[in-house]
C-alpha cells in the first residue's frame, strides 16, 4: 500500500516527510512487526518497539511523531481507521466473504481443498492482518461484525435437488454418488442437506472439493463406549454418547434418533434447568460437572446418551479423565484367583 493511499483511506493526516513510498503489510500485533510494515498503534506505548522493529509507518491518534524519517499518520478514531482499511482491502483484493451455518462450515472445512478459500475465526484486528495474504478470493467468516463490513456476503442455500444420489444411509454414515464417484462418508443423513448446500455453493463458484478428505465433524459425533464406560473404536459398541451445546440442535438430534432408531433406549443428560422439559420424553438426569456426567454415562443403561451443554471435545476429555476405575478382563484373568 502506498503512503498516499493509506492517508486517503484512513482520512488521516501525514505529519512527516518520509523517503519511503509504500508499506509491505498492515500490522496490528506488535509481535508481528517486520521491516517495511505499517503499524496501527491502538496502544501508543508499543510505538517505540514498532519503530525499532522496522516499521515504515505508524497510524496513531497522537500528533507528536517519534521519528521524522517514517510515515506518521494521525487519525481521529482508530476503530474507524480499522474499518476503513478492512473495507479497502476487501475491495482492492476482490475478496468475497462467505457466511455459513456452523454445520455447513464444519463440512466445508473437511472437503474444500481450494487455496483461494480460507477460514477465519477471530476479531476485526486479527482479520485485517489476515488480509495480508495473497491469492485469497473467498473467506468463510461467522463473526457478524466482520460480515457487516463487506459489500457482498455469499451464503449457502439448500438446493431443491441434491447434487448427489443417496445410495445407502445409516444412523451415523451415508454412501452417496457424486460427480461419477461413490463416497462413503461418516456423516449422518441428518446433515446431507448441509452437504448439498456446500457442494452447490462450491460448484457455482468453481471451488475445488475432495469428498475423500472428509473424516468427521464434531456435530452429532458418536462416541462409542464399552461396558466399562471407556471410549472405543467407531461401531464397536451399542452404547453411544453424543454431545451438543446448542439446545435447538439438541432437539434436532432427538427427533432424528426417534425417527431412525426406534429400537434404541435414549438417555438425556442435561443442565438442571432443562430436566423438567426433557424428562417427559425420556429418562433424564441433571449433571452439574463433568465428573457427575461421566458417572451417569458409566452406570446407566442406554443405547444413545444425548448430552446437552457441552461440546464434543470437552466430552471426550471428560470421558478420558474420568474413566471408570474397573479392571477390564484379559487373557490371564482368573489364572491366579
Amino acid at each position: 500500500m502506498k503512503i498516499n493511499e493509506a492517508v486517503e483511506i484512513t482520512k488521516g493526516n501525514l505529519l512527516t516527510s518520509p523517503s519511503i513510498a509504500s508499506f509491505s503489510r498492515i500490522i496490528l500485533d506488535i509481535n508481528h512487526i517486520q521491516k517495511g510494515d505499517l503499524f496501527l498503534a491502538f496502544n501508543p506505548e508499543e510505538i517505540p518497539l514498532a519503530i525499532e522493529s522496522g516499521a515504515y509507518g505508524i497510524i496513531s491518534c497522537s500528533s507528536q511523531p517519534l521519528d521524522q524519517e517514517i510515515a506518521w499518520i494521525v487519525v481521529q478514531d482508530m476503530s474507524d481507521c480499522l474499518t476503513r482499511l478492512i473495507r479497502y482491502k476487501l475491495l482492492a483484493k476482490n475478496i468475497t466473504l462467505v457466511s455459513l451455518s456452523p454445520i455447513e462450515e464444519a463440512i466445508a472445512k473437511e472437503i474444500i481443498i481450494d487455496h483461494k478459500v480460507a477460514f477465519f475465526d477471530g476479531d476485526l484486528r486479527a482479520f485485517l492482518e489476515f488480509l495480508n495474504q495473497d491469492q485469497l478470493t473467498f473467506i468463510v467468516v461467522h463473526h457478524q461484525d466482520i460480515l457487516d463490513l463487506s459489500f457482498e456476503v455469499l451464503n449457502a442455500h439448500k438446493p431443491k435437488n441434491r447434487p448427489f444420489l443417496i445410495l445407502t444411509h445409516n444412523l451415523f454414515d451415508a454412501t452417496i454418488f457424486y460427480a461419477s464417484t461413490h463416497y462413503r462418508i461418516n456423516l449422518p443423513s441428518l446433515f446431507l442437506g448441509e452437504l448439498s448446500a456446500v457442494l452447490t455453493l462450491c460448484e457455482s463458484k468453481s471451488i475445488a472439493v475432495d469428498i475423500n478428505k472428509f473424516k468427521h465433524i464434531s456435530y452429532f459425533k458418536p462416541n462409542f463406549l464399552n461396558a466399562y464406560g471407556k471410549l472405543i473404536d467407531f461401531g464397536q459398541a451399542s452404547k453411544v454418547a453424543i454431545a451438543e451445546e446448542d439446545i435447538e440442535q439438541f432437539k434436532r438430534y432427538m427427533a432424528y434418533i426417534a425417527n431412525n432408531a426406534t429400537w434404541g433406549k435414549i438417555l438425556f443428560l442435561v443442565p438442571i434447568v432443562y430436566v423438567d422439559l426433557f424428562s417427559q420424553i425420556a429418562q433424564t438426569h441433571a449433571y452439574s460437572n463433568e465428573k457427575e456426567l461421566c458417572d451417569y454415562l458409566h452406570k446407566e443403561n442406554f443405547n444413545f446418551a444425548l448430552v446437552l451443554g457441552i461440546n464434543d471435545a470437552k466430552l471426550v476429555d471428560a470421558l478420558t479423565i474420568f474413566s471408570k476405575p474397573t479392571d477390564e478382563p484379559n487373557l490371564f484373568s482368573g489364572l491366579w484367583d
